[in-house]
């Protein structure tokens, strides 16, 4: 027993930031559900596109910083190092925010995607079911997020029963509109949340 846990151990994987190691905690099973969720919505509606997708491989973005997201969509295939990893930044990144984790996410990789110049990145908040997304300006900065939120019937009840407008308007956004795989799309956004546990 005490073998198996120190060779799981070793097997766990890091990330290199500014030159440091950190090793991520492991995923619960609604975090890897949400990532073949974004899989599904993401690749039928890019489908006629050329892009490959990629889920916890390792994006060597320079020297000092190798990270390993959740997932991420590609369209320079020249970047993937003969299927071993991606060197460059992908054109999209979403993680999936863990709770013990939450900060990392929302700070630190936001920062170091900006600089490498990943055009778009979802932060996925299940909890609260949230997403968080950065595209890049002209200025090759983020800026403040868009923040869309799938409402729960009972979210969608109260609201509807209630007397917040801007709350009404909020139940009327139900897609993200993206351009970074040409043209538009719109990504329903209740979908991303179906069926998690």
């Amino acid at each position: 027993m005490d073998t198996a846990i120190k060779l799981n151990e070793r097997k766990r994987f890091y990330e290199i930031i500014g030159g440091k190691k950190r090793m991520p905690p492991s995923p619960i099973f609604n975090h890897s559900k949400m990532i073949f969720k974004l899989y599904d919505v993401l690749k039928e509606l890019i489908r006629d596109k050329k892009f490959e997708f990629c889920s916890e491989i390792d994006v060597v973005l320079s020297a000092e910083d190798t990270v390993r997201p959740d997932f991420a969509v590609i369209g320079d295939f020249s970047k993937i190092a003969g299927g071993k990893n991606i060197q460059g930044a992908p054109d999209f990144i979403a993680e999936v925010l863990s709770p013990s984790n939450s900060a990392y996410d929302l700070v630190i990789k936001k920062n170091l995607y900006q600089k490498h110049g990943v055009r778009e990145y979802w932060i996925v908040d299940i909890n609260s079911r949230n997403i968080h997304v950065y595209r890049l300006n002209d200025e090759g900065l983020y800026g403040d997020p868009s923040i869309y939120h799938s409402f729960t019937e009972e979210e969608k009840q109260d609201i509807l029963n209630g007397y917040d407008d801007e709350d009404k308007e909020m139940l009327k956004i139900t897609e993200i509109k993206t351009c970074t795989f040409g043209d538009e799309i719109s990504v329903p956004i209740d979908n991303i949340f179906e069926n998690l546990i």
